[in-house]
């Protein structure tokens, strides 16, 4: 096991956490909320610039029932700017929503969740939820559900009465084989811990998988997406796809067919940049 494949990789968690059954478990164990069948559940190598990004905000994992959810793994990190990121990405999570006729009752609650692989800023704490609150009288009052932020600082777990959660943090803090196999031993047993196992094997040994993932460059591509008009975005995607597509094709590893399908380039497109690279 080394960096590139352990739980926490934000390639892989992001390949693990886009499993269903592995999200809806992960919201209700560290939220208590219970996703509806309807749910949607995208991974961030399943975004596209043009339709998923645009007035959209993705996280390493997003999905949307009767709430919006975020799902982000953090392996760094630990200064003022990643609570600014946070406050930023809810506040672009809940203005995507479409208002019609000032139904603002009608906007769904947003939920960022953040993972970190230590501590966040100035938090000692396991895990903490954050409201928008007003101090009246010496008191904090709820002001709105509209934005949650949940930290959950894994470098301050220690066990809880909470099976599942436990699970979770002990699945995400392996960092080597020895870890793996102790965890294979304590957890498998139990319906959440074997699937996070099975779904982690699947992943990690499928390495062709995660390379064509990380040549995606969607990671990057997500923090620099800004308030661009639709035909920004796509000529944008556009233009990465074919720089992605060039780089692939270097590497002279993948078919023609493969780089279409990562970078959803034509096929005709994809053999018109090899002949370039040929050329040159």
């Amino acid at each position: 096991m080394t960096n590139d494949n352990r739980p926490s990789n934000y390639v892989v968690f992001g390949l693990i956490f886009e499993d269903r059954q592995i999200f809806k478990e992960t919201v209700k164990c560290i939220l208590g909320d219970e996703l509806n069948d309807g749910a949607y559940i995208v991974s961030e190598k399943e975004n596209r610039m043009g339709g998923a990004l645009y007035n959209k905000i993705r996280f390493d994992v997003y999905a949307e029932s009767d709430k919006i959810y975020s799902l982000d793994m953090q392996n760094g990190y630990t200064s003022d700017m990643i609570r600014n990121r946070l406050v930023y990405y809810a506040c672009r999570a809940v203005g995507s929503q479409e208002v019609k006729n000032s139904e603002y009752d009608k906007l769904k609650t947003c939920v960022v969740t953040f993972i970190f692989e230590k501590n966040s800023h100035n938090s000692k704490q396991f895990l903490t939820n954050y409201y928008m609150a007003a101090d009246i009288d010496g008191k904090t009052i709820k002001y709105s559900d509209l934005l949650n932020v949940v930290e959950l600082n894994l470098g301050y777990y220690t066990e809880t009465d909470n099976t599942d959660l436990n699970i979770l943090c002990e699945f995400l803090r392996i960092q080597d084989s020895k870890n793996l196999k102790k965890f294979y031993e304590k957890h498998t047993n139990s319906e959440f811990g074997r699937i996070l196992y099975d779904k982690y094997m699947k992943v990690s040994l499928d390495k062709d998988r995660i390379e064509r993932v990380k040549y995606m460059n969607l990671y990057q591509a997500k923090s620099q997406v800004k308030y661009l008009s639709e035909n920004d975005v796509e000529f944008l995607w556009k233009q990465r796809g074919e720089e992605m597509a060039t780089n692939m094709l270097k590497k002279n590893k993948y078919t023609i067919e493969e780089i279409s399908e990562s970078t959803e380039i034509t096929i005709e497109r994809v053999k018109e940049l090899q002949d370039e690279l040929t050329l040159n």
